[in-house]
């Protein structure tokens, strides 16, 4: 089926074509010539969402920082895939076989990875059985030139190319470069964020790249009949051969507004949605029996320091040192410093350090979140006590203090600037907002920026990014487990590059071989250290992630994953 963007003429269209399809596809109770409708299911699953993307399907064209929803919704599948509970990830690796590879090999040399992929996988929609062929094509597409595929820069990282050698056998050609870097596996599995899908090597061939781009054709639990964007989703359930769903039927529906989901929810409209943590008891208690489920890690919130573009060179070795479009040190853009300019560049650390100190990481978590989560400090994942926590991270509220750096900086009273907080991401904009407001309490002029992130993502891309912003970053990681989010490689990036030394230095933690753990903690500290010391960032807080289920929800079990999303839903069982 093809899906097309939210119009009048499209919604016409689409209700013609899905009468005509469930006719055909379900009078004889099948889903395709290969993929069954199964059998004693019960209850139709609704789920409230912030946010219900356009479609983008290619892995070349899937750009928008929200790919991992279509392993997540139950849709697609990675190459990987790893059972787990929350609320820890599964870092046994040698467990990652649940999914479409079964097994692989690492080449004695190192070289390459040899997969064997499961047999009997099938496509949705008559796409047939699917093959290493269309693995191979798939990461393939997600790393070829003008990719815009979230996953591009980091995969090719330890992936030089794929190929498969028969139906069953996949190869990945590891980059000699950097070799088969740490957690790889996780990188390519149900659990990472951004993780390529795969779908048919055909299709484009088929369809046509633009047809191809906007037909959903996975291998997961659901088989996706509608989708419209910025309104809702259709699925299907399918007999999958790792989890078959109970419901009968699923659908997601955009409710960006929480008091709208919530209200939903109490209604019996919907019967899941992703709840604020300060709505999550006053909306189970308004519902006997309902009750709230923790997803994903606790995410770190931050804001980045967008526009101090500090590297020599960029990944491929060209001199990139101010060349950058969004770095701009000038007087509309006070926290971007110039590293050839000593007295300004000390000046823009001062801004930063004011912005940093000018937050109240307590109130934020004790009146915005309920008391749930914990002040954040860096990028790193440390904490006091944490042994690669460095005192230099610390940054309490002082709002005299910030106010009196301003003034040193030449910013009496502060200045105007504009701040971009995406909606319908996995930070919370409240917080957002709360920070943005501290920040009016020194006297600055915040204009809150809300666009979507998928359409400000290219300004990361091109190193185009010159405004602070809201993300999360270090969310989940272990004390020995490099931030790359900073560092002048091809691909998305935190919109800051720090110079080439301090990222090079901090990249010999990636080589597990030649460094201990502790070396590689103490590594981590170091680079945390310097970024502090720039104040490159204003971390905020730590941030649990609740789903609200309905009185007619019987069981759920979420794997884990990298970030706070819904997922697994053939895991509900409905009354």
């Amino acid at each position: 089926l093809r899906f097309m963007e939210n119009t009048m003429a499209s919604r016409i269209l689409i209700g013609i074509v899905t009468v005509f399809a469930a006719f055909s596809l379900f009078a004889c109770g099948i889903t395709g010539s290969g993929t069954k409708a199964p059998e004693n299911t019960s209850g139709d699953l609704v789920v409230g969402e912030i946010l219900v993307p356009a479609p983008a399907f290619v892995p070349a064209l899937a750009g928008s920082g929200n790919e991992q929803l279509l392993t997540y919704w139950g849709f697609f599948e990675n190459l990987l895939w790893a059972n787990s509970k929350v609320p820890e990830l599964n870092r046994d690796y040698s467990t990652f076989t649940k999914g479409i590879a079964e097994s692989w090999v690492v080449a004695g040399d190192g070289t390459k990875v040899t997969f064997t992929i499961r047999e009997g996988i099938q496509f949705h929609h008559d796409y047939g059985e699917l093959t290493a062929h269309d693995v191979a094509w798939s990461l393939s597409s997600a790393m070829s030139e003008g990719s815009v595929n979230s996953r591009k820069a980091g995969t090719r990282q330890f992936a030089l190319s794929f190929e498969a050698t028969d139906d069953r056998t996949l190869v990945m050609n590891v980059n000699p470069e950097n070799g088969l870097l740490p957690n790889w596996e996780m990188t390519m599995s149900n659990q990472a964020l951004g993780n390529i899908h795969i779908m048919p090597a055909d299709a484009v061939e088929k369809l046509g790249e633009e047809e191809a781009n906007i037909t959903a054709i996975g291998t997961g639990p659901f088989q996706v009949e509608e989708w419209v964007s910025d309104d809702h989703i259709t699925a299907v359930p399918i007999t999958h051969y790792r989890k078959t769903p109970s419901v009968a039927s699923y659908k997601i529906v955009l409710m960006p507004e929480a008091n709208t989901r919530a209200s939903a929810l109490k209604t019996g409209q919907i019967n899941v949605a992703r709840m604020p943590l300060k709505l999550v008891k006053v909306t189970t208690d308004a519902m006997p029996g309902s009750k709230s489920v923790v997803v994903g890690p606790p995410i770190n919130q931050v804001f980045a320091m967008a526009g101090n573009y500090w590297a020599e060179k960029d990944q491929n070795g060209e001199d990139v040192y101010r060349q950058r479009e969004g770095f701009k040190p000038d007087a509309d853009h006070p926290w971007i410093g110039d590293p050839d300019d000593a007295t300004q560049f000390e000046n823009a650390n001062k801004v930063r350090r004011a912005l940093r100190i000018g937050i109240d990481r307590q109130t934020i978590v004790d009146e915005i979140q309920s008391g749930l989560g914990k002040p954040l400090y860096n990028l790193t994942n440390a904490f006091p006590g944490d042994a690669h926590w460095d005192d230099v991270m610390s940054a309490e509220y002082d709002p005299d203090t910030a106010k009196a750096l301003l003034a040193e900086a030449g910013y009496d009273g502060c200045f105007a600037f504009s701040v971009h907080i995406a909606p319908g991401k996995e930070w919370d904009v409240e917080v957002g907002g709360a920070v943005a407001q501290y920040w009016r309490d020194l006297g600055c002029e915040v204009e809150i920026d809300s666009t979507d992130y998928a359409a400000a993502r290219p300004l990361l891309v091109n190193r185009q990014k010159d405004k602070i912003w809201m993300i999360q970053n270090g969310t989940n990681a272990l004390p020995d487990q490099v931030n790359t989010g900073l560092r002048p490689s091809g691909g998305w990036n935190f919109g800051v590059e720090v110079p080439n030394a301090v990222q090079e230095a901090q990249e010999k933690a990636l080589n597990k071989d030649a460094t201990t753990y502790d070396e590689r903690v103490a590594i981590n500290k170091t680079w945390g250290a310097y970024v502090a010391e720039n104040n490159l960032y204003a971390a905020v807080s730590t941030k649990p992630n609740a789903i609200v289920l309905g009185p007619d929800v019987v069981s759920y079990d979420p794997y884990m994953n990298s970030g706070p999303e819904w997922c697994a839903p053939e895991t509900i069982v409905l009354k």
